[in-house]
């Protein structure tokens, strides 16, 4: 029996000076839930960078022969007023730190070729500003029957 257990806890958490948020930044592919406000919007873009980078965690297990995972993490990052990543900061044991740091360049490499790109936050004015996040990673995970061809 395959035994697949994958998710990231997140919490969004914005540091720094208190800015009224007029509308949070939105994700390419999650344009369609503007209309159903910040936390739907907050709720794609991160499940969305999740499952990208929880398979890029996995891929990179699976390339090294780690047949078993149990990862906890955290990272925090900022997206900026252009819509890109900044401030990445990862947390936890070394192996966790390395994997998550590994997990995410692999997928900026990805977004940075997309021609589509993070809408920035905007202020009560309409305003671009940044938005930080703040997220608790956990990846339990058994490899061993993962096809990589």
């Amino acid at each position: 029996m395959k035994t697949f257990i994958y998710f990231l806890l997140f919490t969004p958490f914005a540091f720094g000076q208190q800015v009224n948020l007029g509308k949070t930044l939105i994700y390419p592919k999650c344009e369609k839930f503007e209309k159903k406000g910040n936390e739907k919007l907050e709720s794609c873009f991160l499940g969305n960078f999740i499952e990208e980078v929880g398979q890029y965690s996995i891929n990179i297990l699976a390339k090294k022969n780690i047949p078993y995972i149990d990862i906890e993490a955290k990272m925090k990052f900022v997206i900026d007023e252009s819509g890109n990543f900044t401030s990445l900061e990862f947390f936890g044991n070394e192996f966790n730190k390395e994997l998550m740091r590994e997990s995410v360049e692999m997928y900026l490499q990805k977004y940075n070729k997309r021609k589509k790109k993070i809408q920035p936050a905007k202020d009560e004015n309409g305003n671009t500003i940044p938005k930080s996040f703040y997220i608790p990673y956990v990846l339990k995970k058994n490899i061993t029957h993962i096809n990589m061809n």
